[in-house]
């Protein structure tokens, strides 16, 4: 089979079939840059998959990860797990499964990964026609929880039913976690998959992407959380901006963090130079910090303010503040999740005291080899 040679210019657009975005499944951050990366190699135009050859230094280019150490050993590792990571693309009528990957290889030194999608998964990267969601690559690169590209891309694929410019989307409780692949033992307290996945992904979103979560609303029926709804309003110009950087790239490589910055009004060549100066983490800790500010109202003029925040790094304290705030909130969240324990156990003690029987047969049963 041909091997198709990859340059970090062709690395632009996401393309999937809405069923696949909807499938089964649970992908590391690692892998499922991986998936991303290859994904943009891919022609939809293609009538067959292709073995790619990516290097390993433009998915350190792409993503932001060139200081990262361990980047080849995380590459191998993501190759060998895809190739065996089940994905679930079942209908009302069939159920189906199949994997990612039909074929990996990594040859140690060579900075190169061959890799090529397994068949089953043609329907839904190529010859695609209706029911397909695109978006810029550089939407997801800044990333860092491994839900937030699933929960972006189910809420990208309704984005074409906005009206001016706003639309929402409703999942069951019980089909997100489905959606996410999130098993029934895990952040099975509600609180606990609100603050760590719900609360955690909207932050990533809000910030680098085209669409940004106005609320989130939580539906009950009696006391128990049964449906949620994302309402979202669509960030003007953004995502033309970035399609049209995808269908034309630019000859020299942009970092992403540069073209972010020039995407909040910084003239190129200052992006570059603030670049090359302050680096890539002083820019994102401003940038969140300018954006947090721009949603509070108080930012009139964003590229002087986000000037103004790099130089001083007024992010830095804000963002030690944020992460004491997010412990704190973890913290009481804890407490109530115990104090809400208590309270149940001693409701079951009164019971028990009432029917004359051992607080123990009130207690529900655990489940062998769980907790």
């Amino acid at each position: 089979m041909k091997v198709k040679k990859t340059t970090s210019s062709q690395l632009q657009v996401i393309r999937k079939s809405n069923q696949l975005i909807e499938a089964r499944y649970r992908l590391s951050v690692w892998e499922q840059r991986l998936i991303l990366l290859l994904a943009c190699v891919v022609s939809p135009d293609d009538e067959d998959f292709q073995d790619y050859e990516l290097r390993v230094s433009d998915l350190a280019q792409r993503f932001g990860l060139d200081k990262c150490k361990a980047i080849y050993g995380e590459v191998e590792k993501a190759c060998a797990e895809l190739v065996g990571k089940r994905i679930e693309l079942s209908t009302p009528e069939k159920r189906i499964f199949a994997t990612w990957l039909s074929y990996a290889e990594y040859a140690e030194g060579s900075g190169l990964v061959k890799i090529r999608f397994d068949k089953s998964l043609k329907p839904y990267l190529l010859q695609l026609q209706g029911h397909f969601t695109q978006y810029p690559l550089s939407h997801v690169v800044n990333f860092k929880n491994q839900y937030s590209i699933r929960l972006y891309e189910l809420l990208k694929m309704e984005a074409f039913k906005a009206k001016q410019g706003k639309f929402t989307r409703d999942f069951s409780y019980e089909q997100l976690r489905s959606f996410l692949a999130i098993g029934k033992d895990e952040y099975s307290l509600f609180g606990h998959f609100k603050s760590r996945i719900i609360d955690a992904v909207v932050k990533e979103i809000n910030t680098n992407t085209d669409l940004y979560i106005v609320e989130v609303c939580y539906g009950k029926t009696g006391r128990k959380v049964t449906d949620i709804q994302f309402c979202v309003n669509i960030k003007p110009k953004v995502e033309a901006i970035q399609l049209e950087m995808a269908e034309e790239p630019p000859k020299e490589q942009t970092h992403p963090i540069v073209a972010r910055l020039i995407s909040l009004g910084y003239a190129p060549e200052t992006a570059q130079r603030d670049f090359k100066k302050y680096g890539v983490k002083r820019l994102e800790r401003n940038i969140a910090y300018t954006v947090a500010k721009q949603q509070e109202g108080v930012v009139k003029d964003l590229p002087a303010y986000l000037n103004q925040a790099i130089r001083e790094d007024m992010g830095g304290a804000w963002e030690v503040v944020k992460t004491k705030a997010v412990e704190a909130e973890a913290q009481k969240q804890v407490l109530s999740d115990q104090r809400e324990k208590q309270a149940e156990l001693a409701h079951l003690r009164k019971m028990a005291e009432m029917a004359g029987v051992p607080l123990e047969t009130l207690l529900p049963k655990k489940r062998k080899g769980g907790q």
